[in-house]
């Protein structure tokens, strides 16, 4: 595909040391996408053979030389994106990537997509499960709104409104960011249930850490307003 023609849907695959799950996510996802997609592997420092797996398909492929965390590589494809929609899904298969259409249909009339995580949720670490539940509630007490998967890594959005947003995470906590200032922007959500399967290859997150990033997340955007000036 010519990279410089304009096309429908960008999607998002961050990818950091995933030279086991990429491959089953990439060759779903080319089972149901057609030429009107664009497809971005942004390998984020892996030491494995993630590059090398991405350059097996029909996709752009951005390298970050360092791990820099998952929220920059979407940042750095979104930045690289071509599309007006943007959808994104991490690397390890553990996400529906077959509802991608259903997703790309929604942002005709949705402004953000939410693929919530209500069933295999015994897939989802206890911990996990835990701090999903705190994270919903205070978001729901802080900013009005209770999303039910405020950390999911199955997302759609338009890419206007997510630069509008200057996202700052760098890492996990990019999800809870764009949920928070989606909601402060007023903008249109629609939450679709996926079931959330195990993922293929060893987790690379430390959960105490990551729900502690996610927590700062959400306490430091109460006093966050869009700069239509910026």
């Amino acid at each position: 595909m010519n990279q410089t023609q304009k096309t429908q849907t960008t999607l998002i695959v961050p990818a950091y040391n995933e030279e086991d799950g990429l491959p089953i996510v990439m060759e779903k996802i080319f089972k149901v996408i057609n030429g009107s997609y664009e497809v971005i592997v942004v390998d984020d420092g892996s030491t494995d053979r993630t590059s090398e797996v991405a350059s097996q398909f029909s996709c752009r492929a951005i390298r970050h030389e360092v791990n820099r965390g998952k929220g920059e590589a979407l940042k750095t494809g979104i930045k690289n994106a071509v599309s007006d929609n943007i959808i994104w899904t991490d690397a390890d298969d553990t996400y529906p990537v077959e509802l991608i259409p259903q997703m790309v249909e929604a942002l005709d009339s949705y402004d953000v997509v939410v693929c919530s995580r209500k069933y295999g949720r015994g897939n989802i670490p206890r911990f996990n499960r835990l701090g999903n539940w705190l994270f919903r509630t205070l978001i729901r007490n802080i900013y009005g709104f209770k999303p039910y998967d405020p950390c999911t890594g199955l997302y759609g959005a338009k890419k206007c409104h997510l630069e509008r947003m200057n996202l700052s995470s760098k890492r996990f906590a990019i999800e809870p960011e764009i949920s928070i200032k989606g909601s402060r922007m007023k903008l249109r959500m629609l939450e679709i249930p996926i079931e959330y399967k195990a993922r293929v290859g060893s987790a690379k997150l430390n959960a105490i850490k990551v729900g502690f990033e996610d927590l700062w997340t959400i306490l430091k955007f109460i006093f966050w307003r869009e700069n239509r000036y910026s």
